[in-house]
């Protein structure tokens, strides 16, 4: 290990002892409101001695020997908040001097801020301790650093540089607030008391590495629990690093592929690309494998292309909503239908095909064969729903090494099905309590009774019908055995626009007028029975059992 420094230092020697960038592939100044005032309070609670310091997290620095600078790898939100912070603080004592000259504490605490903690700067030499990301770093500087600067020409554009603002004048407003109706020496002692209580008594745990990547391997450690660390950010972090000469090209790529992306998680994103096309990896393991991979200019820019082409394609698949990627309305429904399911561990495997260009009818073939393996294994026979994470993993590596052909992809499929007569035996005594799932076994089941094209609309128009009904009532039947059949397939069944709320709880004989209303074909199968009980139940849901294997 390479690590030069690691201890715990208050905040005040942590910014005096150096001089500290942060990266431009680091993520822009992100803190909003909540997390201002969370700062606040801390500071607020340690000076009213609620507690005599306070743990402000780690910062890790990566010591650039080849560039001579300090590169802030994590902790760049807290330390860029508080040399904001410094500012305002440097602000009120500046200003308390230049309104009345004989204050020569408010200049001595002023000059020992802008000196320590902010630093120097004139248009001639920029010896300032922070430098943000170049695309916020002058109004860094004109509007946080320098308060004193007669040119203050810069408005806030970006997120950023508005989150940069608002922090200052949140943490102006808060400490006006303390020192509100006080006297000008009772003022300066208050603001002064808020100072040093953060420079002295604000800690950070300090790691500093003179090695990029066990920068980086730390930082990944200190955050392997914590809410702030996605791969994605590390993944980021390193490929905007090793990108070079491309680093404008992948940034832009990257931005793209958070938009194609549409609010779909990111990091998820990435492992199924990953395992779309190298050895199944899980999530706790990702980064690592990539760092190792990705290793150059061209590596990294070469992942970037395909990461903003999938991304649309990922968004679409993968999003509640449905988005019709594909040409072919029939692949688009098997992949609403897998939505339906609640399956995500298919995704490599249509990733794998787009990527390699298979057409659209191939894609389809081996997407419904997908939609039946789920169907059968996981929705009916229940089977824990890993194993085929890894499976569908491994399809894909083969498919993207072009190992496999669309027939060969299907046959490996069809070998993972539990049986017809496995299926049967689950289907015949399974519950479900999942309305979309419901609806989609009974729309399929429906069209074979059907003799014409019309067929059963998949939303919330349809009704689910439970026949032995979810309030007793006059039912001549137990609380527990009604609880046992309630959710059985063969109680079940839909309705339209012959749904009646005010008769769903009758009898079996004062329903029946509705099921022969219905237009759905399978509901008015059910008029076929005289009565209704716990073997009706079964002896119809075997008899769709029977029906299922025809379909899946």
């Amino acid at each position: 290990m390479s690590i030069k420094n690691f201890n715990f230092k208050s905040i005040g020697s942590f910014l005096q002892d150096g001089e500290y960038h942060i990266p431009d592939y680091q993520r822009e100044y992100s803190w909003e409101e909540n997390q201002i005032e969370d700062f606040w309070m801390d500071l607020k609670n340690l000076r009213n001695n609620e507690e005599e310091e306070h743990f402000f997290g780690q910062i890790v620095v990566h010591d650039d020997i080849e560039d001579k600078v300090k590169y802030i790898i994590d902790g760049q939100q807290r330390t860029t908040t508080s040399v904001v912070l410094l500012s305002v603080f440097n602000k009120i004592f500046t200003d308390f001097f230049n309104k009345d000259s004989s204050l020569a504490i408010a200049r001595e605490i002023s000059e020992d801020i802008r000196i320590k903690y902010i630093g120097r700067w004139s248009q001639e030499s920029n010896r300032l301790k922070l430098k943000i990301s170049d695309n916020d770093n002058e109004f860094f500087i004109q509007r946080i650093q320098i308060v004193d600067m007669v040119q203050q020409t810069l408005t806030a554009k970006s997120k950023s540089q508005k989150r940069l603002e608002f922090a200052f004048e949140y943490l102006m407003g808060k400490m006006s607030d303390e020192v509100f109706g006080m006297s000008t020496q009772d003022k300066i002692e208050v603001v002064r008391d808020f100072y040093e209580n953060f420079i002295n008594n604000f800690k950070v745990m300090y790691v500093e590495t003179s090695s990029l990547e066990e920068a980086f391997i730390i930082f990944e450690s200190l955050n392997a629990r914590g809410k702030g660390l996605e791969t994605a950010d590390l993944l980021k972090n390193h490929i905007f690093k090793n990108s070079k000469k491309q680093i404008n090209s992948v940034k832009n790529k990257w931005e793209s592929m958070l938009v194609n992306l549409d609010g779909t998680d990111a990091t998820k994103f990435i492992r199924h690309y990953w395992n779309s096309k190298e050895e199944f990896v899980r999530s706790q393991s990702l980064y690592k494998k990539m760092r190792l991979k990705i290793n150059s200019e061209s590596k990294c820019l070469q992942l970037m292309n395909e990461l903003e082409k999938l991304a649309y394609v990922y968004s679409a698949i993968s999003q509640k909503d449905d988005i019709s990627i594909f040409n072919d309305s029939a692949l688009n429904d098997v992949i609403s239908n897998l939505k339906n399911f609640n399956a995500s561990s298919f995704y490599p495997v249509i990733l794998a095909m787009y990527n390699r260009q298979f057409n659209e009818k191939q894609i389809l073939q081996v997407a419904q064969e997908i939609e039946n393996l789920i169907f059968r294994n996981i929705i009916i026979a229940k089977n824990v729903a890993n194993k085929y994470e890894v499976f569908f993993a491994g399809l894909a590596y083969s498919i993207s090494n072009d190992e496999l052909s669309t027939k060969e992809v299907i046959t490996k499929i069809n070998k993972m099905k539990i049986n017809d007569e496995e299926f049967q035996i689950h289907f015949a005594t399974v519950a479900l309590k999942t309305k979309p799932i419901i609806r989609y076994i009974y729309k399929k089941l429906n069209k074979l009774y059907m003799s014409n094209e019309i067929e059963i609309s998949n939303n919330n128009n349809v009704h689910i019908e439970h026949i032995l009904p979810v309030a007793i009532g006059d039912w001549d039947i137990s609380e527990d055995v009604q609880e046992e059949y309630l959710w059985r397939l063969g109680n079940l069944t839909l309705l339209g626009n012959e749904y009646n709320k005010k008769i769903l709880n009758k009898l079996f004989d004062k329903k029946i007028e509705m099921y022969r209303k219905s237009s759905i074909e399978i509901t008015k199968q059910i008029t076929q029975y005289r009565y209704w009980n716990t073997e009706t139940i079964e002896e119809r849901q075997k008899s769709l059992a029977d029906e299922a294997i025809k379909i899946w």
